[in-house]
């Protein structure tokens, strides 16, 4: 079965710190870690950050930003 996100996928990640949602920031799937996470590669600063597949929405196919 295929996932719903994959890699090279854009997708929408919002952090939660302390129970509180930040502002949200774009992103693109690098891959699935063995624990079910999401590494990301963010748009702001170009950081690969691992991410809770929770707090992650796919950005519509062919949305342009």
């Amino acid at each position: 079965m295929k996932p719903v996100i994959s890699p090279g996928d854009r997708v929408l990640v919002t952090p939660y710190v302390k129970g509180y949602a930040r502002k949200p920031y774009k992103a693109s799937v690098i891959d699935w870690t063995p624990r079910g996470k999401l590494k990301v590669k963010a748009d702001r600063d170009g950081r690969v950050i691992v991410v809770s597949s929770e707090h992650v929405k796919k950005v519509a196919d062919g949305q342009s930003d």
